[in-house]
């Protein structure tokens, strides 16, 4: 089976879940969620030497409160929590005698868990924000893999992630504008406002795939781990979410009435 063939099933496997969850109701995206969540936080464990494994474990452990700082809405309790879950990596680093690998070790926790606990809140929202939200980072994800690898000439930034190019960058973003008119209707919101949204949001989904793609080099790694065949792990799978379901939770908070938690 041939890279495209490989990346095309797990795309098949992998999307459907999230979504059948998502239209199911909040439980049963949680679950999937906090499956993302285990799985993406052992992988983390391959991205970060030299910090003894009992105490990596524990930061993976406190950073599920993350889960519920973002359900709570990311912004009431999210920077007493912070300071706290500081301390303890602070607490951490001083046990340990590793500072470099305690404090990447937090920070990549905070990365994975806090959007999550976004994607929560937004789905306490409506089912229609939540699929808003993986339409405009997921179809900007597809199309720029298939454009690139079809007619990909340019590489971005080929230290970092060689096999992304600007004619698959450009055309992902436009996916996710498109993607992001069509939000616009679900929303109830101008069109210029939704596309707005879009490009941001794909913007933002891009750098969260490159900067997955920097930790993977940094770690001498060609995929975080081994979930899907042809698109490695969890995090490969799910970088991009993890920058972009931020714009569209705090576009929604400064622009829209919806039930944001937390306030």
């Amino acid at each position: 089976m041939n890279a495209l063939a490989q990346r095309t099933l797990s795309l098949v496997v992998a999307l459907p879940v999230i979504i059948v969850a998502d239209l199911v109701g909040p439980w049963a995206l949680f679950v999937v969620i906090l499956g993302f969540y285990v799985m993406g936080a052992s992988e983390i464990h391959a991205l970060v030497r030299g910090l003894d494994a009992r105490p990596q474990w524990l930061i993976s452990i406190l950073g599920a409160a993350f889960l519920v700082i973002g359900v709570e809405g990311g912004v009431s309790i999210f920077l007493p929590a912070t300071m706290v879950l500081l301390l303890v990596a602070a607490a951490l680093i001083l046990i340990t005698g590793e500072t470099t690998g305690a404090a990447l070790g937090f920070f990549l926790t905070l990365w994975l868990a806090w959007p999550l606990g976004l994607v929560l809140a937004l789905r306490l929202d409506g089912v229609g924000i939540s699929l808003g939200t993986f339409a405009m980072i997921w179809s900007g994800d597809i199309v720029a893999y298939l454009v690139g690898s079809a007619f990909g000439r340019l590489r971005m930034v080929p230290r970092v992630s060689p096999a992304k190019t600007w004619e698959g960058s450009v055309a992902g973003l436009l996916a996710s504008v498109g993607a992001g008119g069509l939000v616009a209707h679900w929303f109830a919101i101008p069109l210029f406002a939704g596309m707005a949204l879009g490009l941001v949001t794909g913007i933002l989904a891009q750098m969260g795939d490159l900067f997955e793609s920097s930790l993977k080099r940094r770690a001498n790694l060609k995929d975080s781990g081994a979930f899907l065949p042809g698109h490695g792990g969890m995090l490969d799978r799910i970088d991009s979410l993890l920058f972009g379901v931020v714009a569209v939770f705090y576009f929604l908070q400064m622009h829209l009435q919806t039930r944001i938690p937390g306030h």
